[in-house]
């Protein structure tokens, strides 16, 4: 009897879980349709307006010709020191990935998380790359602190605005805008994005801001040009250290309403605990073009300066003894780390192509750069103030209209980083250009000094003195793909791998290690359905490194026009899956997810949906997540003791301006 009392309750749960849902589909039906309307009715303004432009009276823009709904724009990756030739790629217009508002959700992005957008994350899909040079940590917020590698280049007519912003229950907030302008020879964009999240749990919040420009100038004889840019990244976070108990949560029966009511009632390691971190970094690259009367080029002297500026700072107090072994080096009340450094670069270099040159479609070409760089480095909390010089050399050739290769080396020599080495080479066989469609090799050579920040750290709570070897990691892959396609295999030999341990120490790996890895990427376009899917196959042969066996996400969507085609309706819906594994855990205080091997994750389904409303140039979107949260359980985590959010609801817009 006892069992079928517990089926009972379930089932009741269950129906009255539906009910809820169906009364929430109700409420957002009506909501769409109060927004449809009021879009229609604008659209019809919207409308109206451009006729009378384009009537009798056309308006003419700054580039002499009359302003339409969509202008071609297209971008590229910023040239960075070791500049390669311009990939240019259009703006994406669709609607399909408006919902993804956040680069968490992005289907490309598989990571995990605290739970909340705006936090630390940590890729799940194992990759590997070093930056030659000094590296003093590498903090976990790839997605969204911006580097020079991560700024567009845009190519506009005139110029282009997009805003974005973004409404969440409880308390989230995301807002966005670029803007792209050309002024006769002159290029700027400015991007500013910020995110405010209060969280859902005691002492979890995450406030991010971002501020990066790009200017550009070339003189009409393109003899000499100049492009600077400058990126601040501002984070500060209230830092829980996630549930003191993760079986608290994670256990509970599906039937208790008030666990999901009063998320406050668990308890967090820290309460009083946050980190606030500022990075500043600005590149200036000028670049002298070398050509004669009658217009021959004999190559382009480019010099590049670079600051670059990180100051991180923990504080907590009413320490959690716990948490932190008992160690305490300084103060036994109050932590307030800070780790500071800054780096001043300048490297000159040779190359027979220019910095913002494109791809060239030529059958056979080759092309190369070299040079030397020196970076000075002066660092407090550790202490360090070295010098180091690098020599690079990289060339790019086309043989047999067919095969293109690409290779690059790298030499330092003094201070921490003397004899580090890296080498890359890419060779790709083109099945068919038009369609994109090539198959191809690489292989990935890095011997680096590991993270200063894991041979030398003085802390209130952690104090290490390391003499760690160089990293010598090797990556292969063989790759295929065609248009937007790709399916890849990689396999990665990793020795002297460093990382952080239980005890929050930095350790060394004892053996190398191995990781295979199958990656594959599709999306289908079948007239209006829409459909990514993006997934992973991984395997290491050491438990240092911690991947899940298999993660994928999947984002699928229909797309319809009604209103006399004035609005188009997009329904869709994402899927995320993992399967069960030790995912590494978080420590607030370093900065860094540390092995464990307590507690796994995974095996649960992250299932969204959302609608998205286009009229002209402007989307709103309604974006549910984790709608099947607490129906069979509360073991949505990708973060050991930060559970995701459960079910959560986002409003947003979209607006993009052409000149």
């Amino acid at each position: 009897m006892g069992g079928r009392k517990r089926i009972f309750y379930v089932n009741l749960h269950f129906v009255f879980k539906i009910g809820i849902i169906m009364r929430i589909y109700q409420h957002i039906n009506r909501l769409l349709f109060a927004v449809g309307l009021l879009v229609v009715l604008f659209s019809g303004g919207l409308q109206a307006q451009e006729e009378a432009a384009l009537g009798s009276e056309r308006t003419i823009d700054s580039a002499m010709a009359i302003s339409p709904a969509f202008m071609p724009v297209y971008t590229a990756a910023l040239p960075t020191i070791f500049f390669h030739p311009m990939n240019y790629t259009p703006v994406d217009t669709s609607i399909f990935h408006t919902a993804e508002y956040d680069p968490l959700w992005q289907n490309k992005n598989i990571y995990q998380s605290l739970g909340i957008d705006g936090q630390a994350h940590k890729n799940m899909i194992f990759d590997y790359a070093h930056d030659l040079g000094f590296s003093m940590i590498t903090l976990p917020y790839e997605l969204y602190f911006k580097q020079q590698k991560d700024l567009k280049y845009y190519n506009v007519q005139t110029s282009f605005t997009n805003l974005a912003y973004t409404f969440g229950i409880s308390g989230e907030n995301s807002f966005q805008a670029t803007h792209a302008q050309r002024i006769r020879q002159c290029e700027f964009v400015v991007d500013l994005d910020g995110y405010s999240n209060k969280g859902y749990f005691i002492h979890q919040g995450a406030n991010k801001f971002n501020l990066d420009f790009i200017f550009h100038y070339e003189t009409p004889n393109k003899i000499y040009g100049i492009t600077a840019s400058y990126i601040l990244n501002h984070g500060k976070f209230s830092e829980n250290g996630g549930l003191a108990d993760y079986h608290s949560f994670a256990d509970r029966n599906v039937r208790e309403e008030n666990a999901t009511n009063n998320l406050s009632s668990f308890n967090v390691l820290f309460s009083n605990a946050s980190t606030l971190i500022n990075t500043h970094d600005a590149q200036m690259m000028q670049y002298v073009n070398f050509k004669d009367k009658k217009g021959h080029y004999f190559g382009t002297l480019t010099h590049t300066f670079q600051f670059k500026y990180l100051k991180s700072t923990f504080y907590d107090q009413d320490l959690n003894n716990a948490f932190y072994h008992d160690r305490y080096y300084i103060n036994t009340d109050t932590t307030n780390d800070t780790l500071q450094y800054y780096k001043i670069i300048n490297s000159l270099q040779w190359s027979n192509f220019e910095p913002l040159d494109t791809q060239s479609s030529k059958n056979y070409f080759i092309r190369l750069a070299g040079g030397i760089r020196h970076e000075y480095v002066n660092a407090h909390m550790p202490f360090y103030i070295g010098n180091s010089f690098t020599l690079f050399a990289r060339t790019s050739i086309r043989l047999f209209k067919v095969w293109d290769i690409y290779g690059s080396i790298d030499y330092s020599f003094l201070s921490y980083n003397k004899n580090d080495a890296t080498a890359h080479a890419i060779a790709t066989f083109a099945l068919n250009r038009k369609h994109k469609h090539y198959i191809g090799l690489q292989a990935d050579f890095y011997r680096v000094s590991p993270d200063y920040f894991y041979s030398y750290y003085v802390g209130n709570n952690s104090l290490w003195y390391n003499d760690l070897q160089k990293e010598n990691n090797l990556k292969l892959s063989a790759y295929w793909t065609l248009f937007d396609y790709k399916v890849s295999f990689n396999y990665f030999m990793l020795n002297h791998h460093v990382f952080i341990n239980q005890n929050f120490t930095p350790q060394v790996a004892e053996k190398s290690i191995n990781i295979i890895q199958l990656n594959a990427f599709a999306p289908l376009r079948i007239h209006n359905f829409y459909m990514d899917v993006n997934m992973s196959l991984q395997h290491s042969t050491q438990p240092y490194v911690r991947v899940p066996l298999f993660a994928g996400k999947l984002y699928a969507a229909y797309c319809f026009r009604i209103f006399k085609n004035r609005l188009r309706v997009q329904i869709g819906g994402d899927l995320m899956y993992n399967t069960l594994y030790f995912a590494d855990a978080y420590n607030p205080l370093l900065h860094q997810f540390y092995y464990q091997e307590r507690t796994k994750v995974g095996n649960y389904l992250y299932f969204n949906a959302n609608i998205t409303l286009q009229v002209e140039r402007i989307a709103f979107y309604f974006r549910a997540g984790n709608i099947i949260a607490g129906l069979f359980s509360y073991k949505y985590f990708t973060t050991p003791y930060y559970p995701m959010q459960g079910q959560n609801f986002e409003l947003g817009i979209t607006w993009r301006f052409y000149d």
